[in-house]
């Protein structure tokens, strides 16, 4: 059978599942595919906008599996974490069926269709590394590990050896740690409007995903202050920005400016190469209003009966932020920016669900 992926997160309360998901199959209607802006927000932080995501649409896929009949998927007791909560997967994408109360964005069943095409979904996905910006920004991508089309975004979802022949989408994420512009280089969103998936009506959203250390690459703290010491006037502002560690944006779009959005830390040094399961209760989101990149507060009550429109997902710094808004003098154009590094993350999701109330 093949297998889903799933990811771990840091400060936010996970709590585990026992359905498995992953790719695709056909048991949730499929929406028109139609890419919709995204917008990462957090307080005070820089959102990922419309222009960001918009500039390409490329197609995945999801794969079926095989079913096992003794041994079945389990996950072992879930670390509590600030917003959610990372449980490790054991006997991944063995004997996995589609629960009564779980409504799949992706994932991959028993029974369901291998290779799926990533836009039958309405899964959209960018990346601008390697192109030049309209303000051209000098080496803006030499400090990236890859070429270009390594952080390319799939247009079909593959097999995974590493759980039980499932499918996965398989994406190495990459968030710039210096500049605003184009901050997240790669991306991928899914249109779900058609659904009517209101926000009242789900409980949590889950996540199965695998770090992959092969393509991970991340800066501690004291390596970012040696990089950075000669433009800024306080390094410590770095502690709050990065630790170095896996981290994972995930914002809900509605019809209008309301969005709500998280971030989720994945230890590697903890979870690298492991199937784990993170579940994100939908009432320990950040639900702001997000207008021309300013976010305001706004009570998770009014979201109750809002349809979610697309769910869009990057890879972030600990806290969304960039170093720019740090370094003075920093002005566009300018022939000699501060170097530009990357947090690089190889991420191999096998499931993103709904868990409904």
């Amino acid at each position: 059978m093949q297998s889903l992926i799933k990811t771990c997160a840091l400060p936010i309360v996970l709590l585990s599942l026992t359905a498995c998901g992953g790719g695709g199959g056909s048991d949730n209607p499929t929406p028109a595919s139609t890419p919709a802006s995204s917008s990462l927000a957090a307080s005070s932080v820089v959102a990922v906008s419309s222009a960001e995501a918009a500039s390409s649409s490329a197609p995945a896929s999801s794969s079926s599996s095989s079913s096992s009949a003794a041994i079945t998927e389990s996950t072992q007791t879930p670390v509590n974490y600030t917003n959610y909560s990372v449980a490790t997967i054991d006997n991944c994408g063995q004997g996995i069926v589609l629960g009564t109360k779980t409504f799949k964005l992706f994932a991959d069943y028993d029974g369901g269709v291998q290779n799926e095409s990533l836009s039958s979904l309405s899964i959209y996905n960018w990346n601008h590394t390697g192109t030049t910006n309209s303000t051209p920004i000098p080496n803006e991508w030499v400090n990236l590990t890859h070429a270009p089309s390594v952080y390319n975004i799939p247009n079909n979802a593959s097999v995974n050896s590493s759980c039980n022949g499932v499918d996965t989408l398989n994406v190495v994420l990459v968030k710039k740690i210096a500049n605003w512009h184009r901050q997240h280089s790669n991306g991928f969103g899914q249109t779900i409007t058609p659904f009517g998936q209101k926000f009242g009506n789900i409980k949590e959203l889950v996540l199965d995903l695998k770090v992959n250390s092969a393509k991970t690459k991340t800066h501690t703290p004291t390596e970012l202050k040696s990089i950075y010491s000669s433009y800024l006037s306080n390094v410590s502002v770095i502690d709050t920005i990065d630790a170095g560690k896996v981290n994972l944006g995930i914002t809900f779009e509605t019809s209008n400016n309301l969005r709500a959005a998280t971030v989720i830390e994945i230890d590697q040094s903890i979870y690298a190469d492991q199937w784990v399961r993170v579940t994100i209760p939908m009432s320990n989101l950040y639900y702001y209003e997000d207008v021309n990149y300013v976010s305001t507060d706004r009570n998770a009550a009014l979201f109750a009966d809002l349809v979610i429109n697309n769910i869009v997902v990057v890879g972030e710094t600990r806290n969304k932020a960039v170093l720019r808004s740090q370094i003075t003098g920093w002005v566009d154009g300018t022939l000699t920016p501060p170097p530009e590094h990357f947090k690089e993350m190889d991420l191999s999701f096998k499931k993103i669900e709904f868990q409904l109330k």
